[in-house]
């Protein structure tokens, strides 16, 4: 029997979920947005069954639950997956509402996914392998710098009316946290301290701070200092890995990996493959799609799921160290 999927939340991640699903061959798809507009989007657009109130759909319609609202509301559905036992995908939050529930359930038959995207992003994958053949030999420390101008997120809508522009939902509070979930992977070790600054320094039209500076100790003793920021007219991603024998760097519209060798005192270029964006998106698709293969697979057993909330609310409790130390 095909699986089911009810999707709430038919903004930009909810419509994403949709395609996904759609590539990997799942089409009974339900979905429910208290937005009028994103429910005929997601209607006329991908062909789905809509609901205009939860109550028009029951547990028993849907077997899986793909939670793509805004953090905030992210809670009150894990609750419900978990009371009526459906197995449920979740984007970041920026918040731990819904972890102890999680955590209490944790022998609950079913599969807790939390998103974990940028782990199956081509050019991570490839780092990861790097550094565990010693390309660099061991990591001593890393810088990090991810930036996008926050009106060039969603440039279809009004940045100040989405949850990013909210303080407590805000774009680098969500970032942060985000962005550990696959440099933490890289390096090995989840962060043991963090310290430095959140703040506002531009005039974006909102409440939500706009730029973090962090300085990070992993468990294993790297180092790391980075940037997240929402306020760069030039989107990057920009990593500088410092090792025993060399250095690693990458900058993700560069697409290319940079392997400098001390003994030889040479640096090789790898070539990374480029992806296919959604147009208006800046993301590839391609990582999404597969994050949600493995997420089907691991329902149906022929997978285990690589990323857990246990490890994702280590990631979050470090932006609350950030944000109690300031």
């Amino acid at each position: 029997m095909k699986l089911r999927f009810f999707i709430v939340g038919l903004g930009s991640m909810g419509k994403r979920r949709i395609r996904n699903l759609h590539v990997n061959g799942e089409d009974n798809i339900v979905g429910f947005d208290i937005r009028s507009d994103r429910r005929e989007e997601a209607r006329t657009k991908y062909n789905i069954k809509i609901v205009v109130d939860l109550k028009d759909i029951a547990p028993a319609d849907f077997d899986v639950l793909i939670i793509s609202t805004s953090p905030e509301a992210h809670g009150d559905y894990i609750r419900f997956a978990l009371a009526h036992k459906k197995h449920f995908f979740i984007e970041h939050p920026t918040s731990i509402d819904g972890y102890d529930d999680i955590i209490k359930n944790k022998n609950l038959a079913i599969v807790k996914a939390p998103s974990c995207t940028l782990r199956f992003y081509t050019p991570i994958k490839m780092m990861k392998k790097l550094l565990n053949e010693g390309a660099v030999g061991k990591v001593l420390a890393f810088q990090y710098h991810m930036g996008q101008y926050l009106p060039d997120w969603h440039p279809w809508e009004d940045y100040r009316q989405v949850y990013f522009s909210k303080k407590e939902t805000s774009a680098c509070r969500e970032m942060l946290p985000f962005e550990l979930i696959w440099l933490t992977w890289l390096m090995g070790a989840s962060v043991k301290d963090i310290s430095g600054t959140i703040a506002k320094v531009s005039d974006l039209d909102m409440d939500a701070d706009d730029i973090i500076l962090a300085s990070t100790k992993l468990a294993n003793g790297i180092l790391g200092n980075l940037v997240i920021d929402v306020i760069s007219r030039k989107p990057f991603r920009t990593l500088r890995v410092l090792g025993s024998t060399g250095v690693l760097e990458w900058e993700r519209f560069d697409h290319e990996i940079k392997i400098f060798r001390a003994d030889i005192k040479t640096e090789e270029i790898i070539s990374v493959p480029k992806g296919n964006p959604e147009s208006g998106y800046v993301n590839e698709e391609e990582m999404y799609n597969d994050e949600i293969k493995v997420f089907l697979d691991a329902i149906v057993g022929r997978a285990v799921y690589p990323f857990t909330f246990e490890e994702n609310l280590l990631n979050v409790k470090a932006l609350f160290q950030l944000i109690k130390n300031i």
